[in-house]
């Protein structure tokens, strides 16, 4: 039996004859009982759960126990075949080998001050872990690092970067990745409330007052997709005169190119003027693109200068829509065409 090494500030105790003496230590909360007592069992190498929790009943106070997470009897999983029970081996199913029936509990009462927690057994049977990575209780997220992986996630930080950011602001905390993985996922489900992707991005469209519009085939199917951000409709109105245009992959589940249009101020910093999803790289889905575009710009505000890479038909549906516009191609796709030729020429690599 190994006894886990703390004092009276710990855990709230006093020993007296071998025995653990309650010490009348309060807690204001829930929230404050949970974070301090899962908090001290990190410290010294040992995962706490919630065991059991009663809420307030006739003649009865609140009351809660925490216990080691190894705390319990170990069950050996058994299979049923054609009658006969066989063994389930370890490597098959592990669940469930953390069991050891470890006797450590606490206790937690209840009373008008607060809850007062005294330690029922403080002995563990098993040693204290090196890492607590990868303990499914340890890596639990509170409701703050929840709210912090939601925020973050919001800001288009990576999960790597959002783990980082956790284990920065609380040293002892044992999360893993899947952990982080996992909360963005919930957050996700919850926040499309059972619609579909593309109602969901629709509502969103709405919720932030961009203007959209859409085009859908015979059978009601989505085939495009167009919009701008509120403000493009001012930024284009004060800087139309160059416009630059090209198509990125691989953006969404339905593999549909994403056409994006970006703006050039007169001090040569760019601004999002539009976007749009559409079903294939045509002359018809470029043209009704670049027609909204022009509706949300002025008449007397066109521009004169689209640069784009050689897609020829957005080529065709600029001098469609635009005609009086000049169609230049950008000199970062010519250096890539350019190389790509060029190394065909040389045997050894550049």
């Amino acid at each position: 039996m190994e006894e886990m090494d703390v004092d009276k500030e710990d855990l709230g105790t006093e020993v007296v004859d071998g025995q653990p003496k309650p010490v009348q230590e309060v807690f204001s909360s829930d929230e404050h009982l949970v974070e301090w007592t899962r908090g001290m069992g990190k410290r010294h190498g040992f995962v706490i759960i919630i065991r059991a929790s009663e809420k307030l009943m006739k003649n009865r106070k609140p009351r809660m126990r925490f216990a080691c997470e190894r705390s319990g009897k170990y069950r050996k999983y058994v299979k049923k075949s054609l009658g006969e029970e066989v063994v389930v081996k370890k490597r098959e199913r592990s669940t469930g080998t953390k069991k050891c029936e470890c006797p450590f509990e606490l206790k937690a009462v209840k009373g008008d001050d607060g809850w007062t927690l005294s330690v029922h057994n403080g002995t563990h049977n098993h040693p204290p872990a090196a890492y607590l990575e990868g303990h499914s209780y340890a890596g639990r997220l509170t409701s703050n690092e929840i709210s912090t992986v939601v925020d973050l996630s919001v800001s288009m930080f990576k999960p790597k970067q959002i783990l980082s950011q956790l284990k920065l602001n609380d040293p002892s905390n044992a999360t893993t990745i899947k952990h982080v993985y996992n909360a963005r996922q919930k957050y996700r489900v919850i926040e499309k409330a059972g619609r579909t992707q593309m109602q969901h991005l629709k509502a969103q469209l709405k919720k932030s007052s961009y203007v959209s519009w859409e085009r859908s085939n015979e059978h009601g199917n989505v085939t495009a997709l167009f919009w701008a951000p509120p403000h493009a409709a001012d930024f284009l109105r004060a800087f139309p005169r160059v416009l630059l245009m090209d198509c990125t992959y691989k953006t969404n589940r339905y593999r549909f190119p994403l056409l994006e249009i970006v703006g050039v101020t007169f001090t040569e910093l760019t601004f999002n003027a539009a976007f749009a999803f559409i079903e294939s790289e045509n002359e018809d889905n470029y043209t009704w693109v670049l027609d909204k575009l022009k509706g949300i710009m002025d008449v007397d505000a066109l521009p004169n200068v689209i640069v784009t890479d050689r897609e020829l038909a957005l080529m065709n549906a600029i001098r469609s829509v635009f005609p009086d516009a000049t169609d230049l191609l950008c000199r970062f796709h010519i250096g890539k065409n350019v190389l790509a030729k060029c190394r065909k020429m040389f045997d050894d690599k550049m």
